[in-house]
């Protein structure tokens, strides 16, 4: 267990300074692109919480290519890239603080030595540490006073296979009870590629008690709304710029259709 005692307040700061990363849009800045799962980083003094490295390589530890892939349609659309910079195995910000999944025990029954026994005084650290300035930098663009209103958009990726399930999604969409996004974001999806769209999938949010988009999105009155992509499409370079320029161009139409009413 992480004795919190010993860090001192110039751990803390240094750990919550390297929580996220910001990258500003020139054109949209309050269209904000979020991936909450982006990096692979836990505070040093955890100890990469008793287990080999090698696992936050893995979905595990992140989604892959999910912040290369936020970043890259950032910066076509002129939006802001927010990107959560510590691993989900240390604090899974799509998920609430008491939600089992926010702190995971196990990787398909490989213990977590550093997530077991979490005390409160733990639990409260860690929110400060990885929680707190991702929701900052939400709160602050998406509220910021651009010439268009604010959209947020959560980008993940998924594993292909499943619980010994192939998926046939290819890219999803992931929403609930507000309509001003996802449903323009799906129909563009699928008007320019023959990708298969998934409306729910390969999650369904309707049935999900998700943190991220319920916090800024449904809470906050933003349109918003969560896409998923096939992580094997992400590592190929080209293949992810691909996706890239599809995911631009759909969110761009959502933007213009929205101008227009």
């Amino acid at each position: 267990m992480m004795d919190v005692q010993k860090l001192t307040q110039a751990d803390v700061d240094r750990y919550v300074s390297g929580a996220v990363d910001i990258r500003p849009g020139m054109s949209y800045p309050n269209v904000v692109l979020l991936c909450e799962h982006g990096r692979n980083s836990v505070p040093s003094a955890w100890n990469n919480l008793g287990i080999s490295h090698a696992f936050f390589a893995t979905h595990f530890g992140a989604d892959l290519g999910a912040a290369d892939l936020t970043i890259e349609v950032a910066q076509r659309l002129g939006a802001t890239a927010i990107v959560s910079n510590y691993s989900r195995l240390f604090l899974d910000y799509n998920r609430h603080s008491n939600d089992p999944d926010c702190f995971k025990l196990d990787m398909g029954g490989i213990p977590i030595p550093g997530n077991l026994d979490l005390s409160a005084e733990e639990i409260a650290l860690r929110d400060r540490i990885a929680r707190t300035p991702v929701e900052k930098a939400v709160d602050r663009w998406t509220m910021f006073g651009g010439r268009e209103p604010p959209l947020l958009i959560s980008l993940h990726s998924f594993s292909p296979i499943w619980a010994n399930q192939v998926r046939s999604c290819e890219i999803g969409v992931m929403w609930r009870e507000d309509e001003r996004l996802a449903p323009r974001l799906i129909e563009a999806l699928k008007k320019f590629e023959d990708i298969d769209i998934g409306d729910n999938e390969p999650y369904d949010f309707r049935t999900s008690d998700w943190y991220t988009l319920k916090r800024h999105g449904l809470d906050a009155n933003v349109p918003a709304a969560y896409i998923e992509v096939r992580n094997s499409y992400l590592i190929d370079e080209t293949m992810r710029s691909r996706v890239s320029d599809l995911i631009t161009r759909a969110i761009q139409e959502c933007i213009t259709a929205r101008g227009k009413g």
